[in-house]
């Protein structure tokens, strides 16, 4: 229904047809590039007002605001930052295999630093943007109205090379995206003129000439014979790449390594970061030292940790651990000649771009035919002229109307007449009726191959064939590009499992906690078993490897983690527990023990609140640690006990100052929690927590400190619900220092 130029619609309609619209416009005009010339709207817009500009390769440089200014004024209605980033890119010689763009001035680095401003940098356009535009004003292509209809602009470039596999693309449009490397010019050109010869040869084939990507950083390309057929194939797949190095001898068996290389698209500034933490952090333990010493070439050099490390073991470690090895995914989604996306293969790609070059190639010979026709026609005047000169001359002398007069009486077209009335006294010499007839020969000549070329498309292909050999000779192996940067081997891959070996260090160590507030590591592991084995501030132990993680559990109800590697040995006093972790003010660390994955651990509060929680909860990532147990007022975490499946029920020996008593809990009455306050395990009026221990029928109560036998307990008579005050314990007269760690001094035997 219409009422007043309204019309009526669902929302959810005008939604869906914005949305649309907005998707589409996004596609074809700002996220993916065309297969014909391999540029999305923006570089061939820059491109094309360059031109207009000028900025020939020969030209003098303009600066790169004024080009950035012609872009959005005349062609590309934008903000002026994204299209300098653009530009920008279209510069750099690590970002894009064939510039397009010189520059002159900051255009960025590797590091990821930022090209300077444009009104500080100039440019102008390459040789590679020349055969990209050639033959452009020879009719090639179509032109449309820019977004103001003040002007035109072309809807594709010419392009005389695969410029879409030369340089690659990336981009991100609605639904969908599109990743593609770029490749060898001379490879892509050879495998062109293959397949222009033969239509039918498959992937494969194409294959055996185009070995795969070639990034302008080089590295290495992983060989993987199944995986880039894949990708080729199918438009889709990944390939692996490394960065490069060699290895140089120091002398005395020492060596260290120079990387010259680095994969695409890797900011090498954070790369030589990553390389650093894993020193610091000791998570690589092959690596002593990394230092940059790149100027215009990449150099960053690696000494190991001494001569027996091998520079193979450490180099993979660094792949796996780094960027120096990474994948780039291929998505060859693109916008063929009619703007539609799709996923294409490599020979679609290159059969796309080929029917682009016949029909430039038709369009060329036909509008190169016109112009010999139009100039024939003239010439045909002009011997006339030279024929009947003196009768001529005297009727533009005589006549009132002498071209009208002239095109009856010689039969001279409109085109011949204006070039006769125009012609100059001095062009008729007699050596200039010479030039006229060599001309004349000449253009006939021409306008017969083209004629030929028109009609044949034998003649068509060998002309076609001939572009290419061009485009090979200017940016081939012999060019000033040189031969390909990009390695292709079959990597040497090491075992996962065996370099975790190789990074890990399986030493044993000790963890010590005072009570003074010191942390101390030892390597090996300490056993103690009388009090004189023990220095007075000694009183938590726990034994493991570098390879494990320890737990810390502080009297807040918070726990911390830290690697076996990452502790500090050697120091006979131990560093404060400041060094690792962040503790708040009067908070204490009251246990630490190895972490043994998907372990049930009971927490256990001073006032009697408990938990079982798996220890994989207790993992912190941060040094200010993580919350588990959630204290009530004036209560602090006690301990930690391990339970494992042959323990089924738990020992509290709990005490105030007068006495001590003892009950036994069914673990059923203990639920599991990630984090939380847990239930009451007894009744706290007047009484703390004192021990804590898991037990089954069969134990003894026995003193781990004294090496004594307290007691056989009366099993039956301990065991309480929970929530109660207990039963008083007689204790040996010996039984003392109830407590120490994870391990509880306190400890029940078999």
């Amino acid at each position: 229904m219409k009422q007043n130029n309204i019309t009526e619609d669902q929302l959810k309609n005008q939604f869906a047809k914005k949305y649309l619209a907005y998707a589409l416009s996004t596609i074809t005009q700002r996220a993916l590039p065309d297969v014909r010339d391999g540029l999305k709207p923006v570089h061939r817009r820059l491109i094309y007002a360059m031109y207009l500009l000028d900025l020939s390769p020969k030209s003098t440089f303009k600066k790169s605001a004024r080009v950035v200014g012609d872009v959005i004024g005349k062609f590309h209605p934008h903000g002026d930052q994204s299209v300098y980033d653009a530009l920008v890119r279209l510069a750099q010689d690590f970002a894009t295999k064939y510039p397009l763009i010189n520059g002159q001035g900051n255009f960025g680095n590797i590091d990821g630093d930022n090209a300077a401003a444009m009104r500080y940098t100039e440019t102008k356009l390459t040789e590679v943007s020349e055969f990209l535009l050639k033959d452009i004003d020879s009719d090639t292509v179509d032109f449309r109205k820019t977004y103001d209809g003040e002007l035109s602009e072309p809807t594709v470039l010419p392009s005389a090379f695969p410029n879409l596999l030369a340089n690659g693309s990336s981009g991100i449009a609605v639904g969908m995206a599109t990743n593609i490397p770029p490749h060898n010019l001379e490879e892509i050109c050879l495998g062109l003129k293959y397949l222009n010869n033969h239509k039918d040869c498959s992937i494969k084939d194409l294959l055996k000439i185009i070995k795969g990507p070639d990034f302008p950083t080089g590295g290495i390309l992983n060989y993987d014979k199944n995986e880039i057929f894949k990708a080729y194939s199918t438009g889709r797949g990944f390939f692996e790449l490394r960065a490069k190095y060699k290895i140089e001898d120091l002398g005395k068996g020492q060596y260290q390594i120079s990387i010259t290389q680095i994969p695409f698209q890797v900011n090498k500034s954070k790369l030589i970061e990553k390389i650093a933490d894993l020193i610091i952090n000791k998570t690589n333990k092959l690596i002593d030292n990394v230092i940059d010493e790149s100027d215009e070439n990449i150099r960053v050099v690696i000494r190991p940790k001494n001569r027996n490390v091998d520079p193979i073991i450490l180099m993979n470690s660094l792949y796996q651990q780094t960027e120096l090895q990474v994948k780039f995914f291929l998505n060859m989604n693109v916008l063929n000649h009619r703007l539609e996306p799709k996923v294409m293969s490599l020979k679609e790609v290159l059969s796309n771009f080929l029917k682009h070059r016949y029909v430039i190639l038709d369009r060329k010979s036909r509008y190169a035919l016109n112009k010999i026709n139009l100039r024939l026609e003239i010439l045909k005047g002009f011997l006339i002229v030279f024929k009947h000169l003196n009768n001529i001359i005297k009727i533009i002398r005589n006549s009132n109307n002498p071209k009208s007069e002239l095109m009856k009486k010689y039969r001279f077209s409109e085109n011949q007449v204006n070039a006769i009335l125009d012609m100059k006294l001095r062009s008729l010499r007699k050596i200039e009726q010479k030039e006229i007839e060599d001309e004349n020969n000449k253009l006939a000549s021409n306008k017969k191959f083209l004629t030929k070329l028109l009609a044949s498309k034998a003649l068509q292909k060998k002309e076609i064939d001939r572009e290419i050999d061009e485009v090979i000779f200017a940016f081939g192996e012999k060019s000033s590009y040189g031969p390909r940067k990009t390695l292709i081997e079959k990597f040497n891959q090491i075992d996962p499992d065996e370099l975790i070996e190789e990074l890990k260090s399986n030493d044993p160590i000790s963890v010590i906690i005072s009570n003074n507030g010191f942390l101390k590591a030892r390597i090996g592991h300490s056993q103690y078993k009388s009090s004189q084995d023990f220095a007075e501030h000694e009183q938590i132990i726990a034994n493991g490897k570098k390879s494990d993680k320890f737990i810390f559990l502080s009297s807040f109800g918070k726990s911390y983690t830290i690697n076996g590697d990452s502790f500090v040995f050697g120091s006979s006093k131990g560093r404060p527990f400041s060094s690792y972790f962040t503790l708040t003010d009067n908070e204490q660390i009251i246990d630490v023990f190895l972490l043994e994955e998907n372990k049930k651990i009971l927490l256990c509060s001073l006032s009697g609140f408990g938990f079982f929680i798996n220890s994989n909860n207790l993992i912190s990532n941060k040094k200010s640690g993580k919350k588990v147990f959630k204290l009530k007022k004036n209560d602090f975490l006690h301990s930690a006990t391990k339970f494992e499946d042959l323990y089924d029920h738990l020992f509290l020996l709990i005490n105030n100052k007068e006495d001590t008593k003892g009950m036994i809990l069914d673990i059923k009455e203990i639920p599991e929690q990630e984090k939380g306050s847990g239930i009451t395990l007894f009744k706290s009026k007047g009484y703390s927590l004192l021990a804590s221990s898991p037990i089954n029928k069969k134990m003894e109560v026995f003193d781990n400190y004294s090496n004594k036998i307290m007691s056989k307990l009366d099993f039956n008579k301990y065991i309480l619900p929970r929530a109660k005050a207990g039963k008083a314990l007689k204790l040996d007269p010996n039984f003392n220092s109830l407590y120490r760690g994870f391990d509880n001094n306190y400890k029940l035997l078999i």
